[in-house]
């Protein structure tokens, strides 16, 4: 099979042996699979990287001894895996397992990955919506249902790649009121065609009297970053009201200043991150996959391997969205 290889911003096929089902891991056929941003590591690296691509959605066609997958069956392939034992796996937050095997590699035709992270893709989302359950929708999702979103609340959503257009996407189909910070033209020009009620360029000396501004008459007290800067971790700290939830699903290894008393005692404010949705949310991402007219809008473009430098050169631009990668063209 063809498997990609990404070394010092160059990136080629190479042929590998296909791969064999055993026990509970099953063999996928990859029919769609984006890039991340977390990608751009290994796009990066100075040394190969085999092993790039962590989200997808194919159809099973080799099984072992699975008991919940059978050939034929389409699925969503999501990020990471687990023991399938130890109490974060039972209870659908396989990505905490302190067990976890190394990642796949879904930048390939094939891959081998255990049923229990499988999800069902049902016949009425294609492929390409249905990869979007992964890393542009996946980490949002679980902040804005831990947050209680509703409809007409103000949200605030800092840095605009793919994982904060989720987030917009997510926010507009129930009906929240999105003010959101970004300054790269390609993605405040997206923001405005998805329907974000403000924009506020990140640049911008006032942007925190103008996102305090832009939430009036009502509070703000629901916050997402999606850029990992901190900066703007800090400007969604600094711009909630008491009582104000904030959650970071941009990454970030380094670290921003934080006063406990000044941030969370005497302000009452929630911080929290997050990786991936349960697995238990599945019904309710299908929902979101099937009724919101924004979900396919955050593709904005498709190649075949046979185009995979053009691809990946075209995504580290930052001039796109969710950029899909089909292994059999």
């Amino acid at each position: 099979m063809k498997s990609l290889v990404l070394q010092n911003k160059k990136v080629w096929l190479e042929d590998v042996p296909d791969p064999i089902p055993e026990g509970e891991w099953v063999v996928v056929k990859i029919e769609s699979t984006p890039i991340c941003g977390s990608d751009k590591q290994a796009y990066n690296s100075q040394e190969p990287v085999r092993g790039a691509g962590h989200e997808g959605s194919g159809i099973v066609v080799a099984t072992a001894g699975s008991s919940l997958l059978k050939e034929g069956d389409r699925v969503i392939l999501n990020p990471l895996s687990g023991c399938g034992k130890c109490i974060y796996c039972r209870t659908g937050n396989y990505i905490y397992c302190p067990d976890k095997p190394d990642f796949y590699t879904h930048f390939a035709q094939y891959v081998k990955v255990q049923d229990f992270v499988c999800t069902p893709l049902p016949e009425d989302i294609s492929y390409d919506v249905g990869a979007m359950a992964c890393c542009a929708l996946g980490p949002a999702f679980s902040s804005i249902k831990r947050m209680n979103l509703r409809a007409f609340d103000n949200i605030l959503i800092t840095g605009l790649g793919p994982v904060g257009m989720g987030a917009l996407a997510i926010a507009k189909f129930m009906g929240a009121r999105a003010i959101v910070v970004e300054s790269i033209p390609f993605r405040k020009k997206m923001a405005e065609e998805f329907g974000a009620d403000v924009i506020i360029d990140a640049a911008d000396p006032d942007a925190l009297a103008l996102i305090r501004e832009a939430a009036k008459p009502g509070r703000l007290i629901k916050a997402i970053d999606a850029s990992g800067n901190p900066s703007a971790e800090r400007l969604c700290i600094d711009a909630m009201e008491p009582g104000g939830i904030v959650s970071f699903v941009g990454e970030n290894f380094g670290q921003i200043p934080i006063g406990p008393s000044n941030d969370f005692i005497r302000k009452g404010l929630t911080l929290m991150g997050s990786w991936h949705y349960n697995l238990s949310d599945h019904d309710e991402m299908y929902s979101l996959l099937r009724r919101s007219p924004l979900v396919p809008k955050l593709i904005t473009d498709i190649y075949g391997f046979s185009q995979v430098q053009e691809a990946f050169d075209k995504f580290m631009t930052g001039n796109t969205c969710k950029v899909i990668l089909k292994p059999w063209q």
